[in-house]
């Protein structure tokens, strides 16, 4: 036998190599060395890289522009058609890709879409000879487009979809949508409504023809959004408007988790109905989200069948009353989560009374009106809070909030004072917040070195701090931070999300210290990281 032996090579099965692929981080700069490694390691890095495409370039037109340049490069015949014959526009020659790379994409948003086109199409006017004028109809030719494209080459990974009627006209979807094309995947589906789906119209596909042959192909949604939009012109129509739709798609869903519903200003008989279809996903569905609604005419006796409820959002709602909430006590659910943002209400009364039925199961709680008896009830009902969104409006009621605050275990705060002269804010704040508070989201109109003392006075041992503040932090300000930060064992993120758009030298090397002892340190505004602003100086 040879004294010399050949060393064997362990080569991982390919699946287990796929996984391990999956848990690299998608923002490393690393991951791009790795696609050269051989053509397995291409095609997976190449799936990774291309998931989320449109949150990677961080709005950046130059890269928006690109990226709708190879969008562009994948499209087929009848897509390309669409821009060039039917709109009458030359798209400029682009070459194929090697790959189609819109088979990656997993989800995106029809605003993030837009956006890009919007400055694909600038870029490319900037290099025509003859400039043309912004035409919006060959803007939304090449977002219909691409639109197609994504739907077209993602029946096996596309997790979000957004049913939007300029999107969909022009197609025959029936032949997209065939049955090798299920869109099996998707989880969130938002559903744009203009009137009532009907068999009618000059396109090709009527609205309610699309939604149909969406309708047989999904039924995994975890989330589904249903927003009207109303035009004037509309209004007529909206008078006959039927809920149907939206309940068949409800119904057909085998565990929807989530149901956001928004700007249902009338027809409070119609969302009777959606919200007693929910009974047909009464064991699986666990988070309802309200945005502008006025339940005026509106029943909420359907949610007594939702026995798995954990959370409801009311946002920007109006025409809640005690009738509501009474109703509301006949259920057999016990919300965790309760939040009422930018509340309309007929009856001020309407949140100590929610607060009444469900306090005692609560985690999370968040309101922007406080009055004396929405926190008399809280700190009798509600002794189990672990995160608290409020907003304190002047002196009113200060003191009796924050011994509130004082007597609960918060891991999480986020609090807002609107007064202009926030000292005693942050008095109150240093000296009553709790020991167990990990993450504080701060948002004010001005912050002095002193306030920031006082806040710091606290025992209390953060791990996050969020700064969402329209005044400028001085040097002085960041010490006073950098100071509280060296004295935390366990800091992970400090964030700013100021009007600032300018650090001085001496700022930036405060920042780079707080960096050494945490981990993350964000300051969005017109730069996202540290480090870049930290690029353009030489300590």
């Amino acid at each position: 036998m040879s004294s010399t032996r050949k060393k064997s090579i362990v080569s991982l099965p390919i699946d287990c190599m796929y996984e391990i692929i999956q848990q690299l981080p998608e923002e490393s700069q690393i991951l791009y060395k790795f696609l050269f490694v051989n053509r397995f390691w291409f095609k997976s890095i190449v799936s990774l890289l291309w998931k989320y495409p449109f949150k990677k370039i961080n709005e950046d037109s130059v890269k928006n522009a690109r990226l709708i340049r190879t969008y562009l490069g994948c499209l087929d015949e009848e897509e390309k058609n669409n821009i060039e014959i039917d709109h009458h526009f030359k798209l400029p020659s682009i070459q194929k890709p090697f790959l189609n790379y819109a088979k990656y994409l997993t989800n995106f948003t029809i605003d993030e879409l837009n956006s890009s086109v919007r400055d694909w199409y600038f870029d490319y006017r900037k290099s025509l000879l003859y400039k043309t004028v912004v035409n919006k109809d060959f803007e939304k030719a090449i977002l219909s487009s691409i639109y197609h494209l994504f739907i077209r080459s993602n029946h096996s990974n596309l997790e979000s979809l957004e049913f939007k009627q300029d999107c969909i006209h022009s197609w025959n979807w029936e032949k997209v949508l065939q049955d090798t094309i299920r869109l099996s995947s998707l989880r969130i589906l938002t559903v744009e409504l203009h009137e009532d789906l009907k068999d009618d119209g000059d396109n090709k596909i009527s609205d309610l023809e699309f939604f149909n042959i969406l309708l047989s192909r999904c039924t995994n949604l975890q989330t589904l959004k249903i927003y009207l939009t109303i035009h004037e012109v509309q209004e007529e129509y909206l008078k006959c408007f039927s809920a149907n739709q939206i309940i068949k798609i409800i119904q057909a869903q085998k565990n929807l988790e989530i149901l956001n519903i928004s700007n249902f200003y009338k027809h409070g008989s119609e969302l009777t109905k959606i919200i007693s279809g929910l009974e047909s996903q009464c064991n699986s569905l666990r988070e309802l989200q309200f945005n502008d609604i006025n339940f005026k005419g509106c029943s909420l006796i359907g949610l007594k069948f939702c026995s798995n409820l954990e959370s409801i959002i009311f946002s920007s709602c109006c025409g809640l009353t005690k009738d509501h909430c009474n109703t509301l006590s006949q259920s057999s659910f016990k919300l965790k989560s309760l939040y009422f943002h930018d509340l309309i209400i007929t009856h001020l009364n309407v949140i100590a009374k929610m607060l009444y039925l469900f306090g005692n199961s609560l985690t999370s709680f968040g309101t922007t009106i406080l009055t004396n008896d929405i926190i008399n009830t809280a700190s009798i009902r509600c002794p189990n809070i672990k995160c608290l969104s409020i907003i304190t409006r002047s002196d009113f009621y200060l003191q009796e909030i924050f011994s509130w605050i004082c007597n609960l275990e918060l891991i999480e705060l986020d609090i807002t004072s609107s007064d202009q002269e926030p000292s005693k804010f942050f008095q109150l704040l240093g000296y009553y917040l709790p020991n167990t508070l990990k993450i504080l989201k701060l948002q004010c109109s001005y912050v002095s070195n002193n306030s920031l003392k006082n806040l710091f006075s606290s025992h209390m041992n953060l791990e996050r701090l969020i700064f969402r503040n329209s005044y400028e932090f001085n040097y002085d300000c960041l010490m006073v931070i950098y100071e509280y930060i060296i004295n935390c064992k366990n800091f992970k993120e400090l964030t700013f999300k100021t009007y600032r758009k300018e650090w001085s030298l001496r700022d930036l090397k405060v920042l780079e210290e707080i960096k050494k002892h945490c981990p993350l340190v964000n300051c969005e505004f017109e730069i996202s990281t540290v480090e870049e602003m930290l690029d353009g100086f030489v300590f």
